[in-house]
């Protein structure tokens, strides 16, 4: 079992994947798996980010500017993991969606980060995020299902303020099935940053700790949607479809 069969299982194949990884709960940790699977099966893998990225245990961090030929960066590297620049100890800044199309042309297969979320499974988007690229072929929109029925104060979505305004909660609102579908699932929420005609494949993270919550949160995000949802876990290697 591996999570690039989603690919194929989600949404229609083709024939380079451009892959976006969106929303919050295990974005980073699929971003390695997803690269060490594909590796398997393309020659040249490139994993990167249009936005903030943090250390990798996993991959080393390759630093090159847009304009540096990509061909020469894959000796010696597979998957390549990409990233501009070090910001700061600790913090590197990914590619704008501009300066990361060109370098497609010259890969196999990538995958990226679509936004941050702060290691929180839930978020609210502000103006200034990126929107996922035109380019894109395939979206993972992510949820941890350690947030279901947890109060907003509770620390688990990333930019509280922002979601509370949003939404129309407060401090002590309960983060229930029903909101996280309507965030995860509407134009007011995470689709107002995903182009209505990129493929969407939905995954319930961490639903080894919660299967019953996560489950019921599947369901319910299939209710509201066209696009196949997934439940499973990044970190043990096991998904189910659920729709």
């Amino acid at each position: 079992m591996n999570f690039s069969s989603l690919l194929s299982l989600g949404a229609t194949p083709i024939k380079k994947p451009i892959i976006a990884l969106f929303g919050g709960g295990g974005k980073t940790a699929m971003l390695y798996q997803l690269g060490s699977e594909l590796a398997q099966q393309y020659s040249k893998v490139l994993l990167t980010s249009i936005v903030k990225a943090g250390p990798s245990p996993v991959f080393p961090i390759v630093l090159s500017k847009p304009e540096t030929p990509i061909d020469n960066l894959f000796i010696d590297r597979h998957p390549l993991y990409l990233l501009k620049e070090i910001i700061r100890e600790n913090k590197y800044q990914g590619f704008e969606p501009n300066e990361l199309e060109p370098l497609l042309s010259g890969v196999d297969v990538c995958v990226f980060e679509a936004d941050g979320a702060r290691d929180r499974p839930l978020k609210a988007h502000n103006e200034y995020d990126p929107g996922v690229p035109s380019f894109t072929s395939h979206v993972f929109i992510l949820i941890g299902a350690d947030v279901i029925d947890t109060q907003l104060n509770d620390g688990l979505v990333h930019r509280p303020d922002i979601f509370k305004s949003l939404w129309s909660k407060n401090d002590s609102s309960l983060i229930n099935v029903e909101l996280i579908t309507e965030v995860v699932t509407s134009q007011k929420g995470y689709l107002s940053k995903i182009p209505g005609s990129i493929p969407k494949i939905y995954f319930v993270n961490k639903a080894d700790a919660h299967p019953e919550k996560a489950r019921l949160l599947g369901e319910s995000i299939s209710s509201s949607t066209s696009s196949p949802v997934f439940m499973g876990s990044v970190k043990n290697i096991w998904w189910e479809l659920i729709s």
